[in-house]
């Protein structure tokens, strides 16, 4: 029986990058393979969008995938969904032209220096890229309806690169898209500026944001060590802001995540403190673990079993505190 594979991203994604169109924003698995993971070059209105080239190119992957062949940028990921030719009519909305997944990453500007970031390579040279104007790339996403919300509801924007909520139309990016009938939102941030638009759209009863708040410490000392700036009670006083606006919408929307980070934040002492913080002070209600990413990709996904006991004693935590928790994208794949 022939295996077949989809995922949606190929089919439906675009990760609005700084100089082009991605399909997604992963390719964890795959590093060397990462700048495959390319549909064409965008650097802002001057550069006409061909979608029909778009659409194709994305065509031509989902087809390769049903018959079997997986991307070499995709091999490994966990969102990769396998299916056979019993099943053939599935998902055949994947070859309909339209983009329902989108992620804003056209600019790396940012108030930390995390050790872990995606972009420490143009930050460790100085060449913070600020973006272009991807205003009118939204209006024709939006006019003509290649984000397509009525082909699915549940279509959502993330902001995937920097520190969205510095840029200085972010609270007009999300109007644009509520204006449009967006509802659903997806916001990483480091939590060191406070956004008063954040705050209001966490506690909307009409909209979702799923706001994720990378802490990755309980203490002041080991904050600074990972991001490079001394904020860490800012952040805390930010969290709890958040929470109490997440407290309004149910279920809360509001994560906060703690990434391991071997050698810098992988004691449980630190665990303890950060679980401590959030649950008792912060009043949090949904936590999240992962592991580093440039770490995960230097030892080929090979993980010490002490950092995997320090992922499932944050679950067991979260379980015995009845708070809601996630693992991410490296800690999700070991299947724990």
């Amino acid at each position: 029986m022939t295996k077949m594979y989809r995922c949606r991203y190929l089919a439906h994604g675009l990760y609005i990058h700084y100089d082009c169109f991605r399909h997604c924003h992963l390719s964890i698995h795959s590093p060397g393979e990462r700048n495959n993971n390319f549909i064409v070059p965008y650097k802002g209105k001057k550069d006409k969008i061909n979608w029909d080239e778009v659409f194709g190119i994305k065509n031509k992957l989902v087809k390769e995938m049903r018959n079997g062949k997986i991307p070499p940028f995709c091999k490994g990921c966990h969102w990769i969904e396998e299916f056979d030719e019993t099943s053939s009519e599935q998902f055949l909305s994947d070859f309909d032209n339209y983009i329902d997944m989108i992620w804003i990453g056209h600019s790396n500007e940012c108030n930390a220096n995390c050790i872990y970031c995606f972009s420490y390579k143009e930050i460790e040279k100085h060449k913070t890229v600020k973006g272009y104007d991807i205003f009118p790339l939204f209006k024709e996403l939006i006019d003509k309806k290649i984000y397509n919300l009525e082909k699915n509801p549940y279509a959502h924007v993330s902001f995937a690169m920097g520190e969205p909520t510095i840029l200085k139309k972010f609270d007009d990016i999300i109007k644009i898209f509520v204006k449009g009938g967006n509802k659903y939102f997806a916001l990483y941030t480091n939590g060191i500026h406070f956004s008063k638009m954040t705050e209001e759209v966490l506690a909307r009863k009409d909209v979702e944001i799923k706001v994720i708040i990378s802490l990755d410490a309980g203490s002041r000392e080991v904050f600074k060590r990972i991001k490079k700036v001394d904020k860490f009670k800012d952040v805390c006083k930010n969290i709890k802001k958040y929470a109490l606006a997440a407290r309004k919408s149910v279920p809360s929307h509001l994560g906060v995540k703690y990434i391991i980070i071997p050698k810098v934040n992988d004691t449980k002492e630190e665990i303890d403190k950060w679980l401590n913080l959030c649950i008792n002070e912060l009043e949090v209600k949904y936590l999240i673990a992962d592991i580093e990413e440039k770490w995960f990709v230097h030892n080929n996904g090979e993980v010490p079993e002490y950092v995997k006991d320090q992922l499932r004693y944050i679950r067991q935590r979260c379980i015995d505190e009845d708070i809601e928790f996630e693992f991410f994208d490296r800690a999700l794949v070991l299947n724990l």
